[in-house]
């Protein structure tokens, strides 16, 4: 019970720190946990990557459901993280559940599965939110939403191309208003995309609104970026679909850490 602190500190590599967190929740009277670590800050890229994660409860789940539950939480949080744009062949995300919590099998129907399904994907947030701050040489964590997809996979695409763009990551490290960048990784992203029906936000600033340039004083746009984190909202005005991508900045240190050593 006292190793959890040991266990994560001892698999990092180039990470910085840690990468933990954990969660309660109460369904019927009964209490259950959730908690959680993971490990990686470069060579990372959807999918996964040179990443680690380790999720474990005490409810009493179903193998099967808890499977499923997990291929798609991490299709919404862990493979939708990029540091690079490479990766290696080592990448695990495992759920362990030892029922020490009691009661009932938990699994499709039971009243406890929303609830657990939903602290898994609480954890798995934020272990990919704290991944992506954590990558090398980062000092900006960047959030591509992107709304109003016509499909889901094309709301996917748009983020994971924008959060994975290197003129992206360096727009947001020199502070550049430049939400060109934006476009253009949606444009080559895959995705479907009507540039006049396109809107932009940097942070709170809108910069482009249905194709066109907005009047915003570009030098807020810059300020919005000098944070340790930034987001990058779209609004594709195609359709319903929407999905949130992990990134960070590309610094001068990203490139000292992997050019001054031989492995």
């Amino acid at each position: 019970a006292e190793g959890g602190g040991d266990f994560a500190r001892a698999m990092i590599t180039t990470d910085t720190r840690t990468k933990e967190t954990a969660v309660r929740f109460e369904v019927e009277g009964r209490t259950y946990h959730v908690g959680g670590c993971a490990k990686g800050s470069g060579m990372i890229h959807p999918d996964m990557a040179t990443m680690f994660g380790f999720i474990t409860t005490d409810a009493p789940a179903d193998p099967a459901w808890l499977q499923a539950a997990l291929g798609l939480i991490a299709d919404r949080t862990f493979n939708m993280l990029d540091i690079d744009m490479d990766t290696s062949t080592s990448d695990t995300v495992l759920v362990f559940a030892n029922g020490a919590a009691g009661g009932d099998e938990i699994g499709r129907g039971h009243p406890a599965a929303g609830a657990l399904a939903g602290a898994i994907e609480a954890v798995a947030r934020h272990l990919t939110r704290e991944l992506a701050r954590d990558g090398e040489g980062a000092e900006t964590l960047i959030e591509a939403v992107v709304e109003g997809a016509a499909e889901l996979e094309d709301a996917r695409l748009a983020a994971r191309t924008i959060v994975s763009s290197p003129l992206v990551k360096t727009m947001v490290t020199g502070r550049d208003p430049n939400w060109g960048r934006v476009m253009m990784a949606i444009g080559r992203s895959g995705a479907r995309v009507d540039q006049t029906l396109v809107s932009v936000w940097v942070g709170p600033h809108c910069v482009l609104e249905r194709g066109t340039p907005t009047a915003v004083d570009l030098s807020m746009v810059s300020a919005a970026m000098a944070e340790d984190e930034v987001q990058l909202r779209v609004d594709l005005g195609l359709g319903e679909a929407s999905a949130v991508a992990w990134g960070c900045d590309l610094t001068a240190e990203y490139v000292h850490i992997n050019a001054d050593y031989t492995t």
